[in-house]
């Protein structure tokens, strides 16, 4: 009897303890279930301004979501995109508007979180990656955006949007690197052409200096020759006035009075 007693109280101690679990899961999941259909039915809200083009709108909505379940990936996906979606509009494809700028760099953020989620969401992931792909391709990323929709096609092989897409920025980013290698070739047939026009210069004024250090041997023969003129005009001068000379004094021998004035010493031309 003292066995049955003892048993007997330890089954209503563990019956109490199931009693209490049964009544707290009673009490915990009708709250569960109240944030799911609260997080749903923004979603939902969020979705339908969206559609509208109410971008402003539906952020508060998704917003409102992630405040009920701050893990929600859809609402996180969407928010994402109404963001970008409101910075394009905004403009901040220029940069001109910070704001529009700070919500694009936002959505592409809450973008990218979902895009790494990769095969533990896979649907989800692979639009996320088709979508940064866009955005790659809109800036003529080209390269990219490839690796974006080779993502999205990895984890959603029958995405089409994202293997049409991804045809069309290869064939981008092949004329992309031919025009490249255009530009390239321009580049250096502009330098062959420049190098070439420094070799004439160069060889214009090496013709220069040499036509330059022939002038002074030509001008040094000139002057040579005009200071053997002067030279030779000189004697000649001097001959002549000691003719002069010789015939006054021959004047003076015969009879003329001398002059006592001493002659003038020559002067040297």
């Amino acid at each position: 009897m003292i066995k049955a007693e003892k048993i007997s109280g330890v089954t209503a101690a563990v019956m109490r303890i199931v009693m209490v679990a049964l009544l707290l899961a009673a009490g915990v999941a009708p709250a569960a279930a109240q944030s799911v259909r609260q997080e749903r039915r923004d979603i939902n809200a969020g979705n339908s301004l969206y559609k509208d083009g109410k971008y402003a709108e539906a952020i508060m909505k998704y917003k409102e979501a992630l405040k009920v379940n701050e893990q929600s990936d859809v609402a996180k996906f969407n928010l994402g995109l109404s963001q970008i979606r409101m910075s394009e509009k905004g403009g901040a494809k220029t940069e001109k508007d910070s704001v529009a700028q700070q919500l694009y760099n936002q959505g592409v953020a809450l973008m990218t979180q979902v895009a790494q989620l990769g095969a533990a969401k896979a649907d989800l992931s692979s639009k996320a990656n088709y979508n940064l792909g866009n955005l790659r391709f809109d800036q003529e990323d080209y390269a990219g955006a490839i690796s974006f929709y080779k993502q999205a096609l990895r984890l959603n092989p029958g995405f089409e949007n994202a293997r049409r897409n991804l045809r069309i920025a290869q064939l981008r980013q092949q004329d992309q690197q031919q025009d490249k290698n255009d530009q390239n070739k321009d580049q250096d047939k502009d330098q062959n052409q420049d190098q070439n026009q420094n070799q004439d210069q160069n060889q214009d004024q090496n013709q220069d200096q040499q036509d330059k250090q022939d002038r002074p041997d030509k001008q040094d023969q000139q002057q040579q020759a005009e200071n053997e003129l002067s030279q030779q005009a000189a004697e000649q001068i001097l001959n002549a006035v000691e003719n002069n000379e010789a015939q006054t004094r021959a004047k003076q021998g015969t009879g003329e009075k001398k002059s006592s004035a001493g002659g003038q010493p020559l002067r040297q031309w």
